[in-house]
């Protein structure tokens, strides 16, 4: 069910790890950001659509993991932007024929396989490198690439709406997520990210993370410096405190606290590779 967070955005959460459609409607039809998960979510969100008498003008995937870049046939055959290099690595992700084999089999979980339609998954048109703004005929989106989370991760500030589309950062379920294969140092990427988002949420109203709750402007400082502290304890590998991770973590959440051993692992192995203290 579509839940209207401000003027003119709307939101469908789905039963998979609370994940975020966004809907923002323009002149002639809607903006469609990351629409997911389940196939079921898919075409009851395009029924409400159709409802609504709003038909998809445009589609946004904020990066290129699975559950962002999902469609529906039912949302018609609009252009679906990504980063460039968003584009670029989904391409090259799904490039051969037994690629989304593969991710049904070794990413999506056990207890939703074959309830994702992967069909129509990552037919992302790359948008020109440095372009600032989101081509369509509706309020100004304003894209903030950055180099956390996945390669091309972009979010989206929709100034007129007072609204921030974080994609998968700044959730109250989820702790920052780094990107451990594509940049020399992602702790402090993923930092840089942050800084971006602090100055774009200078006026904003809502905030829509890719996964968990819809915050107000009042939560959004705490959310910036819950994250910014996790990070700085993961890179110094200090005892942690986040409520997010081990047995303080929200029932059926527990496994975050998995992610995050491997995150510390993984950057202490590079400290040692690398030769930097840790």
């Amino acid at each position: 069910m579509l839940r209207q967070v401000a003027g003119g955005v709307l939101v469908h959460e789905s039963e998979f790890c609370q994940s975020n459609a966004v809907v923002v409607q323009g002149r002639a039809g809607v903006l469609l950001i990351d629409p997911g998960v389940l196939g079921s979510e898919l075409a009851a969100l395009a029924d409400d659509l159709r409802e609504l008498g709003q038909p998809v003008v445009a589609g946004f995937a904020t990066h290129p993991h699975w559950d962002h870049m999902l469609w529906h046939a039912s949302f018609g055959a609009a252009p679906r932007y990504g980063t460039a290099r968003c584009a670029a690595f989904a391409h090259d992700r799904l490039s051969d024929p037994g690629a989304k084999a593969r991710i049904a089999a070794q990413l999506i979980p056990p207890d939703i396989a074959g309830q994702v339609p992967l069909d129509l998954m990552g037919l992302i048109t790359g948008l020109p490198a440095e372009t600032a703004q989101l081509p369509w005929d509706g309020p100004g989106v304003r894209i903030i690439e950055h180099q956390a989370h996945a390669p091309g991760h972009a979010s989206l500030l929709i100034g007129e709406r007072g609204v921030l589309v974080a994609g998968d950062m700044l959730s109250d379920v989820l702790i920052p997520m780094l990107d451990l294969n594509g940049t020399a140092d992602p702790v402090e990427d993923y930092l840089a990210a942050l800084r971006l988002l602090e100055d774009a949420a200078g006026g904003i109203d809502v905030l829509i993370p890719g996964h968990g709750s819809v915050a107000g402007a009042d939560q959004v400082r705490a959310r910036i410096d819950q994250d910014r502290a996790y990070l700085h304890a993961l890179r110094d590998a200090q005892v942690l405190s986040d409520p997010r991770v081990g047995r303080s973590a929200k029932p059926g959440w527990d496994w975050v606290g998995d992610v995050h051993s491997g995150q510390l692992q993984s950057l202490a192995r590079r400290n040692e590779r690398d030769g930097t203290p840790g």
